[in-house]
């Protein structure tokens, strides 16, 4: 694979490569697109498949909107970030605002594996506490009007 031969390590520590006002818009970028335009797609994935698990259970819902927010704005955000990238504009199409872009999903990405990891299955097991609880209380009913 070509791209893979073409990254360079060095660059990335490089202060004047990456930010770099315009930089040659000539590039790979075509490959990141891809990527952005994946996530996109994963979001909306992760949209449906989620939605049928928070149908049955509603805490589900919880992560079905963080793994949908994180895929579907990074990806679109990148996607801006490439067309400004490909029409050359000054500033917003620098390698700066990529790897901003890249260090905000890998902390994201951090957060929700977190709150997937640690806080959702106590979340999970305090709901299903409380089902089991009010599952013997008494529920109310309507009273029915006459004449």
């Amino acid at each position: 694979m070509n791209i893979i031969k073409n990254i360079e390590i060095k660059k990335l520590f490089d202060t004047a490569y990456i930010f770099e006002k315009t930089p040659a818009s000539l590039s790979n970028y075509l490959y990141l697109a891809i990527i952005f335009g994946l996530l996109i797609i994963l979001g909306v994935v992760a949209w449906c498949g989620y939605g049928r698990l928070a149908k049955i259970q509603p805490l589900w819902r919880k992560i079905q909107m963080r793994v949908f927010n994180i895929c579907f704005y990074t990806g679109l955000a990148g996607l801006f970030l490439i067309f400004f990238r490909w029409q050359g504009v000054t500033y917003l199409g620098s390698r700066f605002f990529l790897l901003l872009l890249f260090l905000i999903f890998i902390i994201w990405a951090v957060i929700i594996i977190y709150f997937r990891v640690i806080v959702f299955p106590k979340e999970l097991a305090k709901f299903d506490e409380q089902e089991k609880f009010e599952k013997y209380l008494p529920r109310k009913t309507k009273a029915v009007k006459k004449g």
